[in-house]
């Protein structure tokens, strides 16, 4: 079963993200939850995350990416959810782009969607990494011009990242520091998979097994299905918000 909701159920999911994967490992719960009451999911990918394979595989870039799209897509029909937007970006450069400019991509997805939530990366971008916090910042621009719905970060609880640290530290997911934990005060929403929704979940990221096989394979089956068992969504302060603003500003500045 999964842990009920917190707050009302979204009928018009939007997810932004910055590689094929980031959706299924921290919101697959919330996407298949969101078709089974028979409302509406949208996916953006904001890169076709090309840079994700080994270095010595040598294949064509174009190929890389084709087999992440091709994977997504996989993922996504495991969850019931078809509406997938590619915006092909480069992987590893969301940084180098002005967020004004992805925002203004985003924006015009959201005012057709009309989502009653968007759900993307906060400023840590879970695990620090460039691209996934470049995303987050478009797509919190985007929603702060369009103002449909509401905006949900997906965070790590406190909780979780105290059970699950000698892990993480194991197998080297922070690309800085260890992301703060959410107090069970400021959680929006919390998912806690089993049965039939945790095997959803695993199905999804098995699709994406160029990404998956190696890390299930690693921790063993029973560790990563508790591992990938969590999410959580809490909502913007208003600090962040602010933030976005003024960094975007800067930004819109410098490049004059």
């Amino acid at each position: 079963m999964t842990t009920p909701m917190t707050t009302a159920q979204p009928h018009r999911l939007l997810g932004v993200w910055a590689h094929p994967d980031d959706e299924a490992y921290l919101s697959a719960g919330l996407m298949a939850e969101v078709v089974d009451r028979g409302g509406a999911v949208t996916v953006v990918a904001v890169t076709d995350g090309e840079l994700g394979f080994p270095a010595d595989d040598d294949r064509l870039t174009e190929v890389k990416a084709k087999q992440r799209r091709s994977e997504l897509l996989d993922a996504l029909a495991a969850l019931g959810v078809h509406d997938v937007r590619f915006l092909g970006h480069p992987d590893g450069r969301l940084a180098e782009l002005r967020g004004q400019d992805l925002a203004a991509e985003l924006v015009p997805i959201m005012r057709s969607v009309r989502p009653t939530m968007t759900v993307t990366f906060g400023p840590d971008g879970i695990t620090g990494h460039d691209d996934h916090i470049a995303a987050g910042q478009a797509a919190t621009a985007a929603w702060m011009e369009t103002r449909m719905g509401g905006l949900w970060y997906a965070a790590k609880s406190s909780l979780w990242l105290d059970e699950w640290r000698a892990t993480n530290d194991a197998i080297g997911i922070w690309m800085g520091d260890e992301p703060d934990g959410v107090r069970t005060d400021a959680i929006e929403l919390a998912l806690t998979l089993d049965g039939p929704a945790l095997d959803q979940k695993r199905a999804a990221l098995a699709a994406h097994g160029s990404q998956t096989d190696r890390l299930a394979s690693m921790l063993g089956e029973p560790t990563y299905r508790r591992w990938i068992a969590e999410e959580t969504f809490r909502r913007p302060t208003d600090v962040e918000l602010a933030d976005v603003d003024a960094a975007l500003a800067m930004a819109n500045w410098c490049h004059r």
